[in-house]
């Protein structure tokens, strides 16, 4: 019987599962899942920069994102893991446009300034 397995690099293995955790997190990921605009569920969360029951603002690994809404909780939040679950009336989402370096999750756009 044949236990080599593709994983989702292309490459085979023998079945092992010890380097999928080294391949998430070595990949940049981000997805965003939203229930009914009632439930936000967020991958890749780098950092929380603020939060009210209005606004939160968090860095991802692909850029800084605002949700904006009513009663707004966040239920969970794992840095470890860069998982992230938002409760509330969510009105709107939003991305900047500034890039943001995943390891030390500043603003590329800071950087230019400082270094100018």
């Amino acid at each position: 019987m044949n236990n080599n397995i593709k994983n989702e690099q292309g490459s085979f293995n023998n079945g092992s599962n010890n380097n999928i955790g080294e391949e998430r997190r070595s990949r940049k990921v981000h997805n965003v899942v939203l229930y009914n605009r009632r439930q936000m569920t967020v991958a890749g969360v780098i950092r929380v920069d603020n939060f009210n029951e209005s606004v939160i603002v968090l860095v991802t690994e692909v850029g800084q994102m605002t949700v904006e809404g009513l009663n707004l909780h966040i239920s969970k939040l794992s840095l470890e893991t860069g998982d992230m679950n938002i409760d509330g009336e969510i009105t709107g989402l939003f991305y900047s446009n500034d890039a943001v370096d995943a390891a030390s999750g500043k603003s590329s756009k800071f950087l230019s300034k400082l270094f100018k």
